[in-house]
């Protein structure tokens, strides 16, 4: 079949909404068009859990009838069923809907013909998972008429394409996913967390390292990477980082940074990311500089750090200084003991933890610890 205009910009509408999912209203409308349809729906149908259309995007449809549709008409829908029983089928239309004459179906029905103004359906569809699958829904009125065989074929070019764009939503939406919830649990800690690419640039940086940043108080941050008005201190960090996204092996290090306004000085950590990065990424932290203001209740939640790695009290307490940023040597003196004994609390902890390194120590707790 000869591509025209209109199929063309249909299918490039498919691809621009696989990568910006903001776009799938003008991809259903361009669809709609090409199909002399009167309403379209993009949707993931997930037969495992308790939300049968987990996603549910529609054109053309008045919002109270979907709002009705998703909380409880989906689930005897007779054309959603035929689709859960037939996830490998690729074009699904009325007339391969068995002759269902049950209570549910009539149910189903009764409600279609009150709410609901489009009579026809064909959907285009593709197994994205072991029990989800994705698709398009298009939707006639009476007047209209249904689809009939040329309409299909039609239909059928177009899903080839709605496969392939829907394996790529399904990827970047998945990435974009699990990004923005470590981005958020990241925003939930009370320390400042910067993490760097090998190119020393602060690819990210959490909300309260953002309030560090506006109070300018000593320190500085941008796509240049970090810096600190202490001269001396700044070397030291530049070392650090340098050494952190030269070598991952290499231990991670501490300084104390002053402050432009004389308040207690910050205590900044920096210890390697490990560089295992997926080739496509863009992604690609090298270094995680943690850093702690003294003048803010930063320490972590004992009790719970205390009970996610059997520690003891007197553990606890100094591996609670190390992860807000204090070295084995300050937090020695702030707990009261030798740089000796804290060194063998140090060895205990790592046992317990199953790390090596103070960089590898802090980076797991603040990985597994919470803290609000």
């Amino acid at each position: 079949m000869p591509r025209d205009d209109a199929t063309l910009r249909a299918i490039e509408g498919l691809y621009d909404a696989a990568l910006d999912d903001t776009l799938w209203p003008v991809a259903l409308k361009e669809i709609a068009a090409l199909t002399r349809s009167q309403a379209a729906s993009v949707w993931v149908l997930d037969s495992s859990g308790h939300s049968i259309l987990p996603t549910f995007l529609s054109i053309n449809f008045d919002p109270a009838s979907v709002r009705d549709y998703l909380n409880g008409m989906a689930s005897i829908d007779p054309t959603t069923r035929y689709l859960v029983q037939h996830p490998a089928e690729p074009i699904v239309h009325d007339g391969l809907l068995p002759d269902d004459r049950s209570e549910k179906t009539r149910a189903y029905i009764d409600w279609h013909e009150r709410n609901v103004e489009t009579r026809y359906r064909m959907v285009g569809q593709a197994q994205i998972g072991r029990a989800a699958q994705a698709g398009i829904a298009l939707h006639r009125t009476r007047k209209t008429g249904r689809y009939e065989s040329a309409d299909i074929e039609r239909f059928a070019v177009l899903h080839r394409h709605l496969k392939q764009a829907l394996a790529i939503g399904l990827q970047l939406g998945t990435l974009g996913t699990i990004h923005k919830f470590g981005a958020e649990w990241l925003d939930r800690s009370n320390v400042a967390i910067v993490l760097l690419d090998a190119g020393k640039r602060v690819i990210f940086a959490n909300s309260r390292a953002q309030e560090l940043q506006s109070a300018n108080d000593g320190l500085r941050f941008g796509r240049d990477g970090i810096s600190l008005a202490s001269r001396t201190a700044n070397e030291r960090l530049r070392t650090l980082i340098a050494r952190a996204v030269s070598n991952v092996e290499i231990p991670g290090g501490a300084v104390r940074a002053s402050r432009l306004s004389g308040k207690p000085a910050y205590g900044i950590s920096v210890f390697a990311v490990s560089q295992k990065h997926s080739a496509l990424s863009i992604f690609r932290p090298a270094a995680c500089v943690v850093i702690t203001d003294p003048d803010r209740n930063t320490l972590l939640p004992a009790e719970r750090l205390q009970a996610a790695f059997a520690l003891t009290r007197a553990q606890t307490r100094l591996a609670v200084q190390l992860a807000g940023g204090d070295d084995l040597q300050s937090a020695a003196e702030k707990l009261a003991i030798t740089y000796g004994t804290a060194r063998t609390r140090l060895s205990q902890i790592f046992e317990k933890t199953g790390t090596k390194r103070q960089g590898q120590l802090i980076a797991l707790i603040l990985s597994t610890i919470a803290h609000v």
